[in-house]
C-alpha cells in the first residue's frame, strides 16, 4: 500500500495536517504505519473490513483498556473525530483504522547485554503473570474468540490446506492432545496470544505491551511458550558465547512468573506441546512469506531445523525445560 495514498486518505478523514507517513511491518492482515498529525507522532493500524469485524476490534480495545486500568503499561488508544475505530477507504478498499499513542522507547535490543539480562528476564515473566492474574479475575467477559476454534485468530488450519498432508496430521495430533487439558479459570482465559519480544517496548525495565490484534481465549501457558521460544532462539543466535544462556533465561523468566502465579508439572507438559505448535506455525509462515529462491543461510538452516523437529515430533528446548523442572520440583519436594 502506497504511503502517499494513506496520507491523502487520512488527511481527508481528519481534516488535519498529516505528514511523515511511513509504513511499518504488519501481520497477516494489517497494515501498520507511523505518521504525524499536527507535528505529533502516532502509530496506526489498518485492518481490512472484510477480514475483521468492528465488534472484534472494539473488544480488543476493551481488553487493552482493562489492562491499563490494572497498571499494565500499554499505548493509549487515540480517538479520531471522537471515534476509537474509524473507516478509511484506500484504492476503493475499506479498512478499520485504529490509532495509538507513539511510544518513543524501542524494542528490546537482544544484542545489548545491558538490556538483555537476567533482571529483564525476571521482569518479563513477572509482567506476564500479572496479565494472567487480571484475566483470571475479570468480572465481565470480553467478546474475543477462543483461539483453537477460530480460524481468523488461528490461521494454521487454512494455511495447512496448501501444505503437505504429513504436516496436517502432526497439527491435528497436537490439537487433539491440547483439547484434553482442562479450561479452568486458573489456567485458561483471555491472553495476548503472540507475546514475543517484538511486541513490547521496554522503559526502565518496564514492559510496554502492544499488538493485541490476536488476543483470544487460550491456555495461559501459550503466552509463556511464545516468549520462551523466541527468546531462546534469538538470544542463542546473538550470544553463542553465553553457554548457559538458555538455562539462565528459563530460571529467571519463570522465577518472575512464579513470583505471583503457580506452575504445575501439567502446565509444563502443556507448555512443551505449545512449543511444538509454535514450530508448526513458524514453518507454515516461513514457507509462505519467505522468498525461497533468495534465502539467506540462516533461513535455509531454520527451515531444515523446523522440518526435522516436526517430522520427529521433537520438543524444542526440551532438555533445558526438563532441567528447570527437575530443579524446581525436586527443590520444592525436598
Amino acid at each position: 500500500m502506497d504511503s502517499h495514498k494513506i496520507l491523502l486518505s487520512l488527511s481527508k478523514l481528519t481534516n488535519q495536517e498529516i505528514t511523515n507517513v511511513k509504513r511499518l511491518s504488519g501481520g497477516f492482515q494489517n497494515v501498520v504505519f507511523h505518521f504525524q498529525m499536527n507535528n505529533r507522532p502516532y502509530i496506526a493500524r489498518l485492518t481490512p473490513i472484510l477480514k475483521r469485524s468492528k465488534a472484534l476490534i472494539d473488544a480488543e480495545l476493551g481488553y487493552v483498556e482493562s489492562l491499563k486500568r490494572n497498571q499494565i503499561h500499554v499505548p493509549d488508544v487515540i480517538t479520531i473525530n471522537d471515534k476509537y475505530i474509524s473507516t478509511l477507504i484506500i484504492d476503493n478498499e475499506s479498512y478499520w483504522l485504529t490509532v495509538f499513542q507513539y511510544v518513543e522507547d524501542k524494542e528490546i535490543d537482544v544484542s545489548d547485554l545491558s538490556q538483555w539480562n537476567n533482571a529483564f528476564f525476571y521482569e518479563w515473566g513477572k509482567t506476564i503473570a500479572k496479565l494472567h492474574g487480571i484475566s483470571e479475575n475479570m468480572e465481565e467477559k470480553i467478546n474475543r474468540p477462543v483461539w483453537m476454534d477460530d480460524e481468523e485468530i488461528n490461521p494454521m488450519p487454512s494455511m495447512l490446506e496448501e501444505s503437505e498432508p504429513w504436516l496436517k496430521e502432526i497439527y491435528d495430533d497436537y490439537k487433539s492432545r491440547l483439547a484434553t487439558f482442562p479450561k479452568t479459570k486458573e489456567r485458561f482465559g483471555l491472553i495476548h496470544n503472540d507475546l514475543h519480544q517484538g511486541n513490547f517496548f521496554v522503559k526502565a525495565q518496564q514492559l510496554i505491551i502492544f499488538d493485541f490484534d490476536d488476543c483470544a481465549y487460550n491456555w495461559f501457558v501459550q503466552d509463556l511458550s511464545t516468549s520462551i521460544y523466541h527468546a531462546l532462539w534469538t538470544g542463542s543466535s546473538y550470544h553463542p558465547e553465553w553457554t548457559t544462556f538458555q538455562q539462565e533465561f528459563l530460571k529467571h523468566f519463570l522465577k518472575g512468573y512464579t513470583s505471583s502465579r503457580s506452575l504445575t508439572e501439567a502446565d509444563l507438559t502443556q507448555l512443551t506441546l505449545f512449543l511444538q505448535i509454535r514450530e508448526v506455525f513458524l514453518y507454515l509462515l516461513f514457507q509462505k512469506s519467505w522468498d525461497h529462491d533468495h534465502l539467506e543461510q540462516w533461513q535455509s538452516d531454520k527451515l531444515i531445523e523446523l522440518e526435522e523437529n516436526l517430522r520427529q515430533k521433537k520438543v524444542p528446548y526440551e532438555q533445558e525445560l526438563r532441567m528447570w523442572m527437575n530443579e524446581t520440583f525436586n527443590h520444592h519436594s525436598s
